[in-house]
Order: structure tokens, then sequence, then C-alpha cells
């Protein structure tokens, strides 16, 4: 579970000296200074995926194509399992797969580029080998060329139905993503859990100062100054991932993945300053 507890001081304060300057401002006469923190979990109403999507062909408006009706597809299929979820279309880039020697081409596309380099070089090799009389040698090893284009986008998109990350991520790669995952659980509104972790910090902090009146034979008074903290929530990031899958003829119902999400974990931190009454 991740954490993140902030304290107001240690954010501002940079050396040991300062630290303690601020506390004996803080510090007044017939005071209690006390800090304390409060924590509560929340289970999650949202679910963040991040998808790859990738379109592949011999020319620009064929990559373009395939990438724009593989979203169609992917986007259509999760709004099957939730109607509510929001699409935000990040990064997209449009590249050229080159093939032939390209070992020493700054264009070269590398190895993740091999597979498609190979599919699209298919139709060429054919033809050089015809024309070659039987070898493609000099085709596949000829000088460094263009054969083919891709087209690709990031999309983060964040589903209301919880329940259905797991299974989402399954049907995202049959439907055609090049990969899907889910990157995090949160809250759409994390204001009552952040009210409710101040309360307990403020509760906890009075308790403490209370017991240390009792110690020191003297009475606990009002609230004489806050200083309040920021307050943090994050939900764990499951490991859940998805490639893209060649899609059967007649595709049948998404396979259910069941998830138990960890809550959304919010903290507060606060410094209280407490009266103190003979």
């Amino acid at each position: 579970m991740y954490r993140k507890s902030l304290l107001l001081l240690l954010a501002v304060i940079p050396s040991p000296l300062s630290a303690q300057a601020m506390v004996d401002s803080l510090a007044r006469p017939n005071t209690i200074l006390v800090s304390a923190s409060g924590k509560v979990e929340t289970a999650p109403d949202m679910a963040t995926m991040a998808l790859s999507i990738r379109g592949e062909g011999k020319t620009p408006d064929a990559a373009t194509a395939a990438l724009a009706a593989k979203q169609k597809a992917i986007f259509a299929g999760l709004r099957g399992l939730d109607p509510k979820l929001e699409v935000r279309t990040g990064d997209i880039a449009f590249r050229e797969v080159r093939g032939g020697n390209c070992a020493n081409s700054p264009d070269s596309d590398g190895a993740s580029m091999a597979q498609m380099a190979d599919d699209l070089d298919d139709d060429a090799t054919m033809a050089s080998t015809d024309a070659a009389g039987g070898s493609s040698t000099a085709n596949a090893k000829g000088p460094c060329r263009v054969i083919g284009h891709r087209a690709t986008t990031e999309t983060s998109i964040r589903l209301a139905s919880v329940k259905d990350a797991g299974t989402a991520v399954g049907l995202a790669g049959r439907l055609g993503a090049a990969s899907a995952r889910v990157e995090n659980f949160g809250l759409r509104d994390d204001t009552a859990a952040a009210r409710r972790a101040l309360d307990q910090a403020m509760a906890n902090a009075r308790s403490q100062a209370a017991a240390l009146a009792a110690a020191s034979g003297s009475r606990l008074g009002p609230v004489v100054s806050i200083m309040n903290g920021d307050v943090a929530g994050r939900a764990r990031v499951m490991a859940m991932e998805s490639y893209s899958m060649v899609m059967p003829v007649a595709a049948p119902p998404p396979i259910t993945i069941d998830i138990t999400p960890t809550p959304v974990e919010t903290s507060a931190q606060l410094v209280v300053t407490f009266a103190l009454l003979p």
C-alpha cells in the first residue's frame, strides 16, 4: 500500500535550527503544542487504465485508418462494460518503418520494428524473388528504405465501474490494444475522506494534549492555533497488463477477472496549540 503523510513543518523548514525556531515561535507560555495525524480508508470509486493503440500499413492513410478502426472498436467494447467511462487521448505519433540494411541509419527503428518490417516486406520480397529468379537476398539486405508506416496513440481511460477494471484490461487486448494496464484506483472526490482524516487528526491531537495536561496537573483549555498539513491519499497500483491478441471471427463474451482493490488511504497531519488552564 502506498502511503503519503505530509507534515507541513517538515515541508517548509530547511534546517534543524529553523525548525527549532518555528517550534519556539509556536510555543507560548501556559500552552501545549502537539503534532497528531489522522488516517482513513475509503473504497475507490474509479479506476484509471492506460492504453497503447497502434495502426500499421504500407501507406500513411492505411496506418492512420488502422489506428482509427482499433480506437473505435476498443472504446465501443469498453463502453459495453462501463457506459460512463471517460476517454482522454494523450500522445499521438506517426513514423516511417524501414527495412533492408538500416543498421547504421539514423532512421532505423531497431528490433521493435523487426516484426512489422517482416510483415510489410512480404509482398516486396516476393516480387523481388520473382524478378531475381528466386533470390530474395538482395531485397532483405539491400539499402535502407521505407516499407511502411506506423501510427500510435497513448490513451487514458477512467472507469466508474471499478469491479470491471480487470475485465476491461483483457478486453482491450482482445480488441487490438498494443498494451493495456490498470494504473491506479482512486476517488473522484476526496473531500469527504479528507474531512474525516482531519477530524481524526484533531481528535488525536486533543487526546494527546489532554493526557499531557493531566500529567502536569493542569486542565486543557481551548485551541490557540492550528497548523494544517496537506491531505494526501492514494490507492495501490495493481499490476494488470494485456497485450494485443488476434481477434476471433465470432468473439465470445469478455473474460471476467475478479478484483478487490486496496482502499484509498487518506491521511492528514496537524500541529495544534492548546491553552493550559490552572
